[in-house]
């Protein structure tokens, strides 16, 4: 099971290029335009419906009790945070987050003042990156 750990911190260490973290968050806000963009959606792994529905509500939960970011963001109406995870082993590698066995990814949309889930949008063709950085202690240490 990839149940989330109750002590997710979203770090928002400087790097390169996040998505060759193992585990990263990423903010987006709406730029205005209507771009459009083609291509072909990576399923997630599947950890089973108890565990996603236990992370959808722990996610939610901790982003609303305020205490994840290491920094202060001024959150806007419709921003969008996505968390990015690798499971199902103790691969280094970036490309492992676009094997289907091993990527999980979540979103949340801020909606009056509340982070709330929504769909994942892989093109995510009309939103532009805010901030981002590295999940820490990202699942619970007992994976039974």
């Amino acid at each position: 099971m990839c149940k989330v750990s109750d002590q997710l911190k979203l770090c928002s260490c400087k790097t390169n290029n996040v998505e060759k973290l193992k585990h990263y968050w990423i903010l987006k806000r709406h730029n205005g335009e209507n771009n459009c963009m083609m291509g072909e959606a990576i399923l997630p792994a599947n950890i089973g419906k108890v565990a996603h529905n236990f992370n959808i509500s722990s996610l939610g939960k901790m982003l609303n009790s305020g205490n994840c970011f290491d920094i202060a963001l001024q959150h806007q109406e419709n921003d969008i945070l996505e968390l990015h995870f690798t499971v199902g082993g103790e691969h280094e590698k970036a490309m492992i987050l676009y094997d289907i066995s091993n990527f999980l990814a979540y979103a949340f949309i801020f909606k009056n003042n509340k982070w709330k889930k929504t769909d994942f949008d892989p093109f995510g063709e009309n939103l532009r990156d805010i901030q981002k950085g590295k999940i820490v202690s990202p699942f619970q240490k007992d994976q039974n």
